[in-house]
């Protein structure tokens, strides 16, 4: 007889917590259905951008800040209704 056949052979079963995994649902447009094409409209937005300008004479963007002072509204892409109240979703 072999040394693996004098032994039987065990397994280890390790019990772990379940693991939570976060399911979020599709967003919805409430007044056509639309769930594909959003846009959000942010007001009084600061934009700075730094180029870095070739020797061609073209210009290359190396960094860009944001600062919003404004509202930001939340819009349905198809009937353009107003979804803000949904952004938290997001």
């Amino acid at each position: 007889m072999t040394k693996n056949a004098e032994r039987p052979r065990r397994h280890r079963i390790v019990a772990r917590r379940p693991v939570t995994v976060m399911v979020r649902e599709k967003l919805v447009c409430p007044y056509c259905g639309n769930q594909e094409e959003f846009y959000e409209v942010t007001e009084n937005a600061y934009v700075l951008v730094q180029y870095l300008q070739n020797e061609d004479g073209t210009f290359v963007p190396i960094n860009e800040e944001m600062e919003v002072s404004g509202p930001v509204r939340f819009y349905c892409g198809r009937c353009q209704a107003d979804l803000s109240h949904l952004r938290d979703k997001l």
